[in-house]
């Protein structure tokens, strides 16, 4: 679990705004929808980072990042022009907006997280293969369901 949270907090601690992707993959482009669900609480920030590879998931690289303000227990994330290719996305609420993942004394998370899929941590990170999906057509939808 400690080595979980120490890859979401280096992941989404890449700050604010949303970063070009790092190579086009071929193909045509399309907008995908993030819907982030079942957050604790309406207060807060919710951090995204968008992988393209098994080489960079959950790496300091993401293609995308994005802090998003929460207002209500779901927010939805909208990025265009985004190059076919296969994804995966790791997210976390950061319910008191100190910019990272608060843990317990033992290193288990205390803020919900996720992961496309809705893949869930068990003795380690989720792999690339079981959180990637593919982008293919003008507009797809994710759903993140935070635990």
């Amino acid at each position: 679990m400690v080595f979980v949270v120490t890859y979401i907090i280096l992941l989404l601690s890449v700050g604010l705004g949303v970063s070009p992707p790092a190579y086009a993959q071929s193909g045509g482009q399309a907008t995908v929808i993030v819907k982030i669900t079942e957050l604790r609480s309406g207060k807060g920030q919710v951090k995204i980072a968008v992988f393209n590879s098994s080489e960079a998931w959950l790496g300091d690289h993401p293609v995308y990042n994005s802090t998003i303000d929460v207002k209500s227990q779901a927010v939805i994330w909208r990025f265009n022009d985004v190059p076919y290719g296969d994804y995966g996305i790791a997210v976390f609420h950061d319910e008191n907006k100190n910019g990272k993942m608060d843990k317990n004394f033992l290193g288990i998370p205390q803020e919900a997280y996720g992961f496309s899929n809705n893949m869930r941590v068990t003795f380690g990170p989720p792999k690339w293969d079981k959180s990637k999906f593919a982008v293919r057509g003008p507009t797809i939808e994710v759903s993140i369901e935070v635990k």
